[in-house]
Formats: structure tokens, sequence, C-alpha cells
């Protein structure tokens, strides 16, 4: 197999075609991607998706660009960010989090003097930050306009359903490579696989994929106004139905150590291994609750991870007796990168790495940033859109369907179909208003 050659901090590595640079930092046993801006705590890959910003590049001059979303080019030039007295693996700053162990209140440092309050800000500005402006100038991205009777934001199975039913006309956007999203894990096996992600898609009548959707606005007349990044064109599209079907994003527990290189998303594990063939250490500890958990352990070591426990937060044990089950508290994670779990009950867990098994939390902010209402549900950590039985939102000409609006597994596929045909009844009316 040929490999790719490209560059970290000046330092020649080597990455097989089609991984991320997140999966070429991974193979070549680099876990610290950047630091944290406060106090300067390493940081690695969470979620793997995009979502969580701790695998922040500047790549060919250009700054925080989410190495997990990248792929890796022959000579790409890459450079770890937020280091700025050392390196990102020997940051004299991390001092910070030893000096300061109770906590800094960085809002009111030094304002007992109002030149002390000054130079501790000059002083901030020049430590802290994302990286520095890119070191050329961006090109010039192309803008089209497009008209669609719906349009559908997510390829998952909810998505590909809802495609499906709106019927010819509709336009279907996915921000990765492929589509399939969760449905490609295999975490569900109750819920929707490759092969049905296969026989599906080719019922969709247009497909856009490493889209972006990074806007949504109100019509002045009727529907909505979807913002869609391609490449190097912005493309405009005017829709007289949107359907959110934008799914979840991976979730880290509450407890000491969660933000350190090593913790992952179960789920982007799974993806890690799916997109680029690639594991992270030999021996996992997976912590969650719930039926995510049971199924994202069973999906890893379905996987060819070894398990050394799996670690259910939940008062109730679930039922698995397959899998090294134990009910504990996650209490610290230990290492760089983390090598041991302290938990509540019984000894520490050895381990190369953790994966948080935890409902990924609905990502509703299309919607809601147009007026669409959700509301909490703890068992589905976060949002999810509330929906009619069609789809609807409370916003007439945005409709949602799966994980999104709380339905994952086969349920996504059933809502995904009736926001699709609801949509779709209803678009044509709209569009010529």
């Amino acid at each position: 197999m040929s490999s790719v050659r490209f560059s970290l901090d000046g330092d020649a590595l080597d990455a097989r075609p089609g991984d991320t640079l997140a999966a070429a930092l991974l193979r070549n046993g680099i876990t610290t991607f950047t630091r944290s801006i406060k106090y300067h705590r390493p940081r690695g890959p969470f979620c793997f998706s995009g979502s969580c910003g701790q695998c922040l590049l500047r790549v060919d001059g250009v700054p925080s660009l989410p190495a997990c979303r990248v792929p890796v080019q022959e000579g790409m030039v890459c450079e770890r960010q937020n280091a700025p007295l050392g390196s990102a693996d020997n940051d004299l700053m991390r001092a910070s989090d030893f000096v300061f162990s109770s906590g800094l209140d960085h809002h009111h440092l030094m304002i007992g003097s109002r030149l002390l309050g000054k130079v501790t800000l000059e002083v901030a500005r020049r430590l802290a930050g994302l990286g520095h402006l890119p070191s050329r100038e961006s090109p010039t991205m192309r803008g089209e306009l497009r008209k669609v009777s719906v349009a559908v934001v997510g390829a998952g199975p909810a998505g590909i359903a809802a495609a499906r039913a709106a019927g010819k006309g509709v336009l279907l956007i996915e921000r990765d490579a492929r589509v399939g999203g969760a449905a490609l894990l295999g975490v569900d096996p109750a819920g929707p696989d490759a092969a049905w992600v296969a026989r599906e898609i080719t019922g969709v009548s247009e497909l856009l994929l490493n889209a972006e959707a990074i806007g949504l606005y109100a019509n002045e007349t009727a529907g909505g106004l979807l913002a869609v990044r391609e490449g190097g064109r912005l493309i405009l599209i005017n829709a007289g139905r949107v359907i959110v079907a934008t799914g979840g994003a991976p979730q880290p527990l509450p407890f000491a150590g969660v933000d350190r290189p090593g913790v992952h998303a179960a789920r982007g594990l799974l993806k890690l291994y799916n997109e680029c063939n690639l594991r992270v250490g030999a021996s996992l500890a997976v912590v969650g609750a719930g039926k995510e958990l049971i199924d994202c352990a069973r999906a890893l070591r379905a996987a060819g991870y070894a398990l050394s426990q799996v670690v259910s937060t939940g008062a109730e044990r679930p039922a698995a007796d397959e899998l090294p089950l134990r009910n504990a508290q996650p209490l610290r994670a230990l290492g760089n990168p983390v090598r041991a779990l302290e938990v509540s009950e019984g000894p520490r867990i050895r381990c190369d790495a953790i994966a948080l098994a935890w409902s990924p939390s609905p990502s509703h902010e299309l919607a809601t940033a147009n007026g669409a209402k959700a509301a909490f549900v703890p068992e589905l950590n976060g949002f999810p859109l509330q929906v009619d039985a069609d789809g609807r939102t409370t916003v007439p000409w945005i409709f949602a369907a799966g994980r999104v609006c709380g339905q994952g597994g086969a349920g996504a596929i059933q809502s995904g179909a009736a926001a699709g045909a609801a949509a779709s009844a209803g678009a044509g009316a709209v569009a010529r208003s």
C-alpha cells in the first residue's frame, strides 16, 4: 500500500491513502493535537465528527481546521496550535493548571489595579486564542442560487427515508463524503445497516455530498433559504420545505480527566474504524448507560476492540451477561494519553483508551435558530425538536426526522418517511406563493 507524506510541526510523517489527519496522527502515535485556551491542558480528538473542537490544527496556513474532517494529502503542512511557550507536547503554560489548582476567574484577575488589569489583558491576548490568522488569502468563493421544493439536511437513515418519501425534485444534503450516518456504525442491531443504505439511496433523486449546511433563514415570501458550503462554492438554496435530519452529537460525561487525550466518543471510535480501518489502543474501557452503552460495547467488540471493562453509570444493571459489566461511577481518567480509569466501585481499570457511550445530543440548531421549539429530555441528553406525527415543527416550513427529534434506529426510518411525505404534499403550494 502506497503512503502519503505530510508534516506536523516540521516533522515528516506517513499516512495511508484515505486517512483523515486525525487518523494519520493517531497512526503515528500522536495523541495531543492542541492545548486548551485557559489552562493549556492537552487535548486530543473526541467525537471524530467535527463537533467538539478538540482536534483543531493549522493546515497549509489555514487555522483551526478539525483534523477529523480533513483528508490527508501529499505534501500537506500541519501545525499544532495554542502552545505559546514551548510545543503542544511540552507547553510551559500548562503550569497554570497547578498554580491555580482551585480554578482561575479570569474575568476578575488583577482588576484591583487599572494598570495591572491592562497588562494582564494584553498578556492574555497574546497567550490565548485559536491560532494565528491565515498566512495566505482565502480563494474567492463562488456563489450559486438554486430553487427546490424540498431540501433534506442530513443523509443518515432518517434523511434518506425522508428524501425517498418526498419523491422527485428533492435535494438531499450530506456534509460527509458518504451517506449512511449511524447506520454504518453497527450500533443498533434492530436498526438500518449498510445494506439498507446502499439499497435505499438509489431512490433519492439528487444527492449533494461534502456539503455542509451553515445557515438557515426564513424566506421573505415562503419557505426557507439554506446556505450550504461545498468546497470552494457557496450554494444558496431556496426551498419550499426544509427537513432537518441532522442527527446528534456525542457528549462527554462529567468526571475529572474526561478532557484528556485518549477519551473518545464510542460512536466516534466506530466511525474511525469504519472509515479509516483504525483502532485506538488495544484495551478499551467503555463507560455509559442503558441501551446506548450495551449497543456501543458490542459494536466496539465486533470491530476488534478488547474490552477491559464496561462501566454502567445507571442505577440498574443492563442485561448483557457476555460483557465485562460493572455498575460504578467514573471518578478520574489518568495518564496522557489515558492509561487507567478510577471508578467509585472496585479497583482501578487499566486501559489504553476510554470510550464514552452516552446518548448523542440532538443537533437542533438549524431549526431552533428559526423559532422551532425544543424541550430538554434527560434520556436523550439534550433538546430534541418538538414535532407532530408528520414531523412538523412549530415553524410551518421546517420539518424534522430522526434523532434530532428523538427517533433513533428503526424509528428514524419511520419518522423520515412521515416527514418526507408531509413536506412534499405542501411544498408545491409554498413554492408558488
